[in-house]
């Protein structure tokens, strides 16, 4: 069954081409430079200063004053494994423990209007495998506002089993699931798709994996961290922790140089009273739960 939104506001066309790369080309009107095309494969760990001095590009080699990690789980897996450096550290070791997931996400445009009643939409109950979300992308991006035809999207999180599959197979399941929310998808015809698939791409939040996560500050004094799984205090969630763990860490890095200004951090707003509530019961519960003398036993 469909949900009609989230606690969020969407962009009003996609992060890349609204968000992403202008402010790229301010970065590099501002005279910061992007090196394409590199893969980190390991540090250089300095044992005079405790800090990491060059970062290692397979045969290239790049002198850093302070590194900003800004990668998905899978992504910092292999670094890991790879690094002689890095994998000397517990806090990295943990890391290991961690999980990501496949997304399979699917732009389909339809040959009528089919009249959905959420722009945004969170579903479940349709199959066991994975959950999934669909957009009126007419209704959200300005570029479909006046399109004589619908432009949907769906989004399947842990689609490992779907993205072996053929185009038109993916196109047939995304058209039977809308079809399962709102039966005059059954009447429509795809004329145009864009499908694109990220295998382990998305942080797996599972029980007992918080533990296993990272600050933004490593045991590196000149090494911070950002990313979506990464511990803060401020409170957001997916893109926009991404973006404000990127804030600190940049903050970090000022802090560290004592050089540049800091960014401003916005707060998130206050949680309704419920939310409160429950939050402070399970902070109770946690400590009394770790005053007992079998407390390892329980997931946290």
């Amino acid at each position: 069954m469909p949900l009609k939104d989230f606690d969020l506001v969407w962009c009003r066309g996609t992060v890349r081409e609204k968000i992403f790369e202008p402010w790229m080309d301010s970065m590099r009107n501002q005279g910061c430079k992007f090196l394409e095309g590199r893969r980190v494969t390991d540090f250089y760990f300095d044992e005079e200063t405790g800090r990491i001095s060059e970062l290692i590009c397979g045969k290239e080699s790049l002198k850093a004053d302070a590194v900003i990690l800004a990668v998905g789980i899978s992504t910092l897996q292999e670094i890991i494994q790879n690094s002689a450096a890095l994998c000397t550290r517990e806090e990295f070791l943990k890391v290991l423990n961690l999980s990501s997931i496949d997304l399979l996400s699917v732009k389909l445009k339809l040959d009528k209007k089919v009249n959905i009643p959420f722009a945004s939409n969170a579903c479940s109950g349709i199959d066991n495998s994975n959950g999934w979300t669909f957009f009126d992308l007419n209704t959200i991006y300005d570029e479909h506002k006046d399109d004589p035809e619908t432009v949907i999207q769906a989004d399947f999180f842990h689609a490992n089993e779907l993205l072996p599959l053929k185009d038109e197979d993916v196109v047939a399941k995304a058209m039977s699931c809308l079809s399962k929310c709102i039966k005059d998808f059954e009447d429509a015809t795809v004329i145009d798709k864009e499908i694109a698939r990220f295998p382990k791409s998305l942080t797996h939040f599972f029980p007992g994996s918080y533990k296993s996560m990272m600050r933004g500050s490593t045991s590196f004094p000149n090494l911070f961290m950002a990313g979506d799984w990464i511990i803060t205090r401020h409170g957001s969630w997916s893109q926009e922790k991404s973006f404000v763990t990127g804030l600190e860490a940049a903050n970090r890095v000022v802090d560290y140089l004592e050089e540049g200004t800091f960014a401003r951090i916005i707060p998130v707003e206050e949680d309704e009273p419920h939310i409160q509530a429950l939050r402070s019961l399970n902070r109770n519960l946690n400590e009394i739960i770790a005053q007992l003398p079998w407390s390892n036993y329980f997931i946290q």
